[in-house]
């Protein structure tokens, strides 16, 4: 976590608060070897490949997304009882409200259609966006929000 103009102290602040406010329902484990930290920075490159792997070697078929939540949502999306993976991986960054999710189908399952209604549950039930990261204009149809920036930017 980073310190820009006294916000460390008042992550702090909050912290401190929330762990008491949830005293039964948080642990927290301060890094301080070099090889904790190591560990926690690769996570997030270590999952995904890792996911990948199980699904090749299990025979099923996988997506990852990318999506941000509003700060008052910190729930998992709910998918409807014919959208249900056989593996749901969510992680993100420490007080930070975008989700990495990597979701797990059996073969026959158009992960196209699971991925574009996780959007619409994202997008419309959450208040959140999808994507939240990347994908805009390879994967996903950009926002005219976006593409008008774009435009301006480079419009070639």
């Amino acid at each position: 976590i980073g310190d820009y103009e006294g916000s460390l102290d008042r992550f702090e602040q909050r912290f401190a608060k929330f762990c008491a406010d949830n005293k039964d329902k948080v642990d927290v484990h301060e890094c301080t070897t070099k090889l904790e930290k190591a560990g926690v920075t690769s996570f997030r490159f270590v999952a995904a490949p890792a996911f990948r792997t199980y699904c090749v070697g299990t025979g099923l078929q996988g997506i990852s997304v990318d999506y941000a939540l509003p700060k008052n949502h910190g729930e998992e999306p709910i998918l409807p009882p014919t959208n249900q993976p056989v593996k749901r991986l969510r992680y993100s960054h420490f007080a930070c409200n975008v989700v990495h999710e990597d979701l797990a189908y059996e073969q026959g399952v158009d992960t196209h259609e699971a991925k574009m209604e996780l959007k619409g549950i994202v997008d419309h039930d959450c208040k959140g966006k999808l994507p939240a990261e990347h994908g805009h204009g390879t994967e996903y149809k950009a926002p005219k929000e976006t593409q008008k920036r774009w435009q301006k930017n480079g419009p070639t």
